[in-house]
């Protein structure tokens, strides 16, 4: 290599002008960063100041406040002046106070919404404004005399605070004297569980999960569609119901529980198998911001992080058990592989009975499971989807076992409530229902006080000894039953013995006719028959599958292969169908499945007796509009755009993996024909896009307004236009 010198011209050297160039494009470089930085801390406060689903709400409420406005604006000219109409703009004028109190009466009086919808619409306009010039639009809204413009919140308004507080006052009046939720009791979970197991043959679905954890292929029973759909419709319910009961979520928390937030294949097993457990992480638990405001970031690390246990003595409310339950029905019958991490673990599932994998099930659905149950079971009262939390954590602090009771830094602790926070909420949930128990005096007169008022949810009454006078109650209890039962097995006696002679004296009868009529048979009466020949008619009892905790952990879940066991043991466990009458529509499931009576046999269905069989693993059809996990859903304008996605290029995110364009027929016909309808209607909708308008959007809509008003109106267009262009002909009705 040849080195070159200082004053060579091939040396090259940049001069001091341009080094100073250098420093100043540096220098211009640092003001775009600055900028940059600028609009980078505008859309981090946008986005994190808070949580996403507050922040979609809000942004709902202000569009519809600008609709509104809008439309009404020619109508106000009485209250607004030319320029007043941008009074919802994030710089507020001298009308946006007047505006915002004019919406929250339409929403609150004329529409008579909730008090709670009125307070986030108020709540909505506030942050904007707050967050449209720094500290200008924050505090009371007045008029500054000296600069002669408005300054403070105009959600602070003393006419917006006036609409606010009647809105209260008018819910006051007509929620009467108690509208919020009751508690779903432990009791109360047992009932409907009975109940499921009266109107649904659960012990099916568990025989058959036995049955695959044994060694046997979900291909081998052939189940019908409309059993597969009930059984999927009361596992999910049961299944949800104790998971909310177990964590106490509200409902919003629970729909949007992914299988990523389960950690079954990290699942720990701690010596014995009663510490086995899996891990739950409820990663949209509320007021998770509010602790990392506090500085609470050691804690936050473990926070929303559950743990879960099998609990035997509470089948009810063991969402160990029927967790792995679900997500084994839901691989098995329904997505034919394992759940992937983002799938949701409570999905929607449509009328035709095929589970849409990216829909969570709405709050309605819920509800509606609810007040089926309870009216069901034969229970009274208003029960919203927030009973399973207040039904849990009261339980853990009165009415659980005496000393397994849990203290209130605990129940905070587990109900995500914030230390020092919503302490009327906590008052709201335990201490006012346990004063209510213990300041009820209802049962003044019983023989035996249970001493509510003495101790702890009535403590002293389980721990203190006996009395005389209870001991002699209790023995006049034993001596009745004892009497009964010895007149009971009296009048069995006699039954008996009637019953024998009746045999005795046919046998007879038969023998002598043979006799007469030359036969070569005889008959005779063996000695001691008298106790074999009948039998006490009773109920048998119904088909008891346990399915072992560690068996479905290990089988798919995570761990080594494991038989699973089969025991009548209550005491295991697990699962056990403790029904012994099943109602109707149960024994009707039992039968088209070739089952019987639940007592007459525990063998698990092998073929098919229905037309309709299951469609084929992994098939769905995703609906529109969208259901989101926060309640809303996708604008109907926007449907006839997913449909043609759908049929291009399909949506894995919903289960659709294969564009429509590209389904073999055997996909929407014969065992698949629930597709066929929806099939042919997408595929209306799409090649009507493509092939008459060449996928021009704006010549599409033009020709088809309907399309703003969901795929459903546009679906008649386009099934109108083609009975006129002669490609479709109607059928008559």
């Amino acid at each position: 290599m040849v080195r070159l010198k200082k004053g060579s011209p091939k040396a090259p050297q940049l001069p001091d002008a341009a080094q100073k160039t250098r420093r100043k494009k540096t220098t211009a470089h640092t003001k775009t960063a600055l900028s940059d930085v600028q609009k980078c801390k505008q859309n981090g406060i946008e986005t994190h100041l808070q949580a996403t689903n507050t922040r979609n709400n809000y942004a709902g409420h202000v569009r519809r406040g600008r609709e509104w406005l809008e439309s009404h604006f020619d109508h106000l000219e009485s209250e607004f002046t030319v320029g007043d109409n941008d009074a919802f703009s994030h710089i507020p004028n001298r009308c946006s106070d007047k505006a915002l109190a004019l919406f929250m009466s339409l929403k609150g009086f004329h529409q008579n919404l909730s008090k709670t919808t009125v307070e986030s619409i108020r709540s909505a306009f506030k942050k904007m404004w707050e967050l449209s010039d720094g500290d200008r639009y924050r505090g009371k809204w007045h008029l500054n005399e000296a600069r002669q413009c408005w300054e403070g919140n105009p959600a602070e308004s003393a006419e917006v605070f006036d609409v606010l507080s009647s809105v209260k006052h008018k819910a006051s009046a007509e929620g009467g004297d108690r509208t919020h939720s009751m508690a779903m009791t432990k009791d109360y979970m047992e009932r409907t569980l009975q109940w499921h197991y009266t109107v649904c043959p659960l012990d099916i679905a568990l025989g058959i999960i036995q049955k695959v954890m044994s060694g046997g292929h979900p291909s081998d029973v052939n189940l019908d569609l409309e059993t597969r759909k009930v059984l999927t419709r009361h596992l999910e319910q049961i299944t949800f119901e104790a998971s909310a009961w177990t964590l106490w979520t509200r409902c919003f928390e629970l729909i949007k529980l992914q299988r990523k937030d389960i950690s079954l294949d990290t699942t720990m097993l701690d010596g014995s198998s009663s510490q086995l457990y899996f891990e739950i992480f409820l990663s949209n638990r509320k007021g998770w911001q509010k602790k990392v405001d506090k500085g609470q970031w050691e804690a936050d690390l473990r926070s929303n992080h559950y743990k879960i246990y099998p609990r035997p003595s509470i089948p009810a409310c063991d969402c160990f058990v029927w967790m792995l339950v679900w997500i084994k029905w839901l691989e098995l019958f329904h997505y034919g592989h394992t759940l992937q991490p983002n799938d949701l673990i409570f999905p929607a599932m449509g009328a035709n009975g095929v589970v849409q994998p990216g829909q969570p099930i709405s709050h309605d659905t819920v509800q509606k499971w609810i007040n089926e149950s309870t009216a069901g079971a034969g229970i009274l009262g208003n029960f919203s989807t927030h009973c399973f939390r207040h039904g849990g954590a009261q339980y853990w602090f009165m009415f659980a076992p005496v000393g397994q009771r849990w203290t209130l830094a605990k129940v905070r602790w587990w109900g995500g409530w914030a230390e020092g926070e919503h302490c009327d909420t906590l008052v709201r949930y335990l201490l006012d229902e346990l004063h209510a128990y213990e300041a009820d005096y209802s049962d003044a007169l019983a023989p035996i006080s249970r001493g509510a008022n003495d101790s702890l949810a009535g403590e002293n009454a389980l721990v203190s000894p006996a009395s005389t006078e209870e001991l002699r109650l209790v023995h006049a209890s034993v001596t009745a039953d004892v009497d009964r039962l010895r007149n009971d097995i009296g009048s069995v006696n006699n039954s008996l013995r009637s019953l024998t002679n009746v045999v005795v004296q046919a046998a007879c009868t038969t023998a002598t006719a043979f006799q007469h009529l030359g036969s070569s048979q005889h008959f005779a009466v063996v000695p001691g028959s008298e106790s074999h020949t009948s039998h006490t008619p009773s109920l048998s009892p119904s088909p008891t599958y346990y399915v072992s905790p560690q068996s479905l952990l290990v089988r798919g879940l995570g761990g080594h292969p494991a038989a699973a066991t089969h025991s009548p043991s209550s005491g295991s466990t697990g699962i056990t169908g403790t029904s012994q009458n099943n109602g109707a529509v149960a024994s009707k499931q039992r039968e088209r499945l070739g089952l019987g009576h639940p007592g007459s046999t525990g063998t698990l269905p092998s073929t098919c007796t229905t037309s309709q069989r299951l469609p084929t693993h992994g098939l769905v059809i995703p609906r529109v509009p969208f259901a989101c996990a926060n309640g809303t859903t996708s604008p109907k304008n926007r449907s006839w755009k997913d449909i043609v996605e759908h049929w291009l290029v399909g949506d894995p995110n919903r289960g659709l993996k294969t564009p429509l364009k590209d389904w073999p027929k055997e996909w929407y016909q014969g065992i698949n024909r629930q597709f066929a309808s929806k099939y042919h209607q997408r595929s209306t909708i799409a090649l009507e896009f493509i092939n008459e308008y060449d996928s021009n959007e704006t010549h599409f809509l033009a020709a088809y307004p309907e399309a703003e008003l969901g795929h459903t109106q546009l679906l008649k267009a386009i099934n109108k236009a083609r009975t006129a262009r002669g490609e479709r002909i109607s059928r008559r009705k």
